[in-house]
């Protein structure tokens, strides 16, 4: 396993992983009891290797985390403003970055103005979205807290049978994806917050239009 799928296998299990930990009861319905029992008499750092072990095969049973890749291309959205974002407008541009945070986020929240300087420089062919995972019911604190950062690009707070699927496909924020203009996410994912937001965003964009067959972008200082 890699680097980045170590990465990508705890930002989408650890929780769930902690989640089965408390509710023991679910791994009666997988493991025969004899077996259950041997693991729980056992006090040595085997057995705690043995149940971790047992925990992660769990969790990826249950939450079905996979390395599947979304499609962007069919959703309907609405705007925090008010608006509503479509399928069409993620096909008029040769990319789409889309980050995927929430107002319980503080790693999100920290890097929102350097994502809103970000989005300011892009150039004309490549935008970037903002998904807030937790908008409704929570809309004034997700509007106060991008306004504090200075963001004014476009944020999707609530969707059709589509976006929620996409929601659901997201396991940590923040999470940043890249999407082509059929509505394919290509590239790596960006997970968690980065030291340098404006060198992987900017190597990232410009891996995936070389994948597109589409020119490198560079950013004004």
């Amino acid at each position: 396993m890699t680097h980045s799928e170590t990465d990508r296998f705890f930002a989408c299990n650890l929780p769930y992983m902690v989640y089965n930990v408390k509710i023991w009861g679910v791994l009666s319905k997988i493991y025969p009891p004899k077996l259950r029992k041997e693991v729980l008499s056992m006090k040595s750092k085997k057995a705690v290797l043995i149940l971790l072990t047992l925990l992660m095969v769990t969790a990826l049973i249950l939450t079905g985390c996979s390395q599947a890749r979304g499609e962007y291309g069919s959703f309907t959205a609405d705007t925090l403003d008010g608006g509503t974002f479509k399928g069409g407008d993620i096909a008029a541009k040769d990319l789409t970055v889309i980050n995927f945070w929430g107002t319980f986020c503080s790693p999100c929240i920290a890097e929102m103005p350097d994502l809103a300087a970000f989005e300011k420089s892009l150039p004309d062919n490549v935008q970037l979205i903002t998904i807030c995972v937790d908008a409704q019911g929570n809309e004034e604190t997700a509007r106060y807290l991008l306004d504090q950062a200075g963001y004014t690009g476009i944020t999707l707070t609530a969707g059709d049978e589509s976006f929620n699927s996409i929601l659901n496909g997201i396991q940590a924020v923040p999470t940043t994806v890249f999407v082509g203009p059929d509505g394919s996410q290509i590239g790596e994912e960006i997970i968690g917050m980065q030291p340098d937001l404006e060198s992987a965003y900017l190597s990232a964009i410009n891996s995936c239009l070389k994948e597109l067959g589409k020119g490198e972008i560079s950013i004004e200082k």
